[in-house]
């Protein structure tokens, strides 16, 4: 069985490649005590990750078992927009630009009630861009809405939220992991089925609720890190189709978006190509006590062209299928 430690030297392990090989642009330098503590935050979540994804050690390991080079290009985290306005983007804005992330531009999802932002890490570290989003609960059918905001109405109050403040202050990375990790609200079993199948029979509305019963259930923790083909440097996988090809007869399961290869998002044309894993199962407790294997984290697979360093918003849709509970 592949092994989490040996992931985790692969994703982690220097030298960083050079800051134009992993399409990074942001000059800031974090400060060494905040720099270390990200590190620390990042470590400590990366374990988390691949604990709870075991198809995405499976492929790290094997890539890296070939010869190829794998370098993480980002991460994807989840939040809401609460019942008066305030925004779960916002919220871990404040994190992130506090290492010194910088925001790009906003993505716009084409059909989803989702706003999106992405952060760049500064180019003297190695860590991960990160993809954020969040869904406008209020956008929802009445009925999941009331549930979701029962949930988290109050807790993107930045001026109140004494956890996010106090890690922050003190530079307490794994304080910071514990809160984007661990579930901020527990909802039970009925209520994350009820959010789910409020969609009506509306497609584009349950793409809306899977988004939104994930996030109640999972929180923020990181729901996919992506393995860039770009500085992969395997011949067995020159592009996005044949690094597809080759997972596929790894065992790996993925998520069909159509393209050439059925799996392939985007295209050279749109400067980005992107494909990705069906979320692995994990045992969840719900808040009722029930327990059940509900989809949660993934792995995605990524080619840049034209040293194009954003995301695309269509792709983006695509690749949340990757947690739908419904197959």
């Amino acid at each position: 069985m592949a092994s989490i430690d040996a992931a985790f030297s692969v994703i982690t392990r220097g030298p960083a490649l050079p800051a134009a090989a992993r399409f990074v642009a942001n000059t800031a330098q974090p400060q060494p005590s905040a720099a270390a503590c990200f590190q620390r935050t990042w470590h400590t979540l990366l374990r988390s990750y691949l604990k709870r994804t075991p198809a995405a050690v499976h492929a790290i390991t094997r890539l890296d078992q070939r010869g190829g080079r794998v370098h993480n290009d980002h991460i994807a985290l989840r939040a809401f927009v609460d019942s008066d306005g305030r925004s779960g983007l916002g919220f871990l804005d404040t994190l992130f630009t506090s290492f010194g992330y910088a925001g790009q531009e906003s993505i716009t999802i084409p059909s989803l009630p989702v706003n999106a932002r992405w952060y760049e890490p500064p180019a003297e570290t190695d860590w991960p861009k990160v993809f954020v989003s969040e869904l406008r609960v209020a956008e929802l059918p009445r009925a999941a809405a009331d549930i979701v905001f029962s949930h988290i109405d109050g807790y993107y109050n930045i001026s109140e939220n004494g956890a996010l403040k106090a890690a922050l202050a003190a530079r307490d990375g794994d304080a910071l992991a514990r809160l984007l990790d661990q579930p901020a609200w527990i909802p039970s079993k009925a209520e994350v089925e009820t959010v789910r199948d409020a969609d009506g029979g509306d497609p584009a509305m349950r793409a809306a609720t899977e988004y939104a019963s994930w996030t109640l259930t999972h929180g923020h923790r990181i729901n996919h890190l992506t393995v860039l083909q770009n500085v992969l440097d395997l011949d067995e996988a020159a592009d996005l189709q044949s690094l597809n090809a080759l997972l596929v007869g790894e065992g790996l399961e993925f998520n069909a978006a159509g393209g050439s290869d059925g799996l392939t998002q985007g295209s050279p044309a749109l400067h980005l190509e992107q494909s990705s894993t069906l979320a692995d199962r994990v045992p969840h407790t719900f808040g009722c006590g029930t327990t059940e294997q509900v989809p949660c984290a993934f792995l995605e697979l990524i080619q840049r062209h034209e040293s194009f360093r954003g995301f695309l918003g269509q792709n983006a849709k695509g690749i949340f299928a990757s947690t739908h509970a419904a197959r």
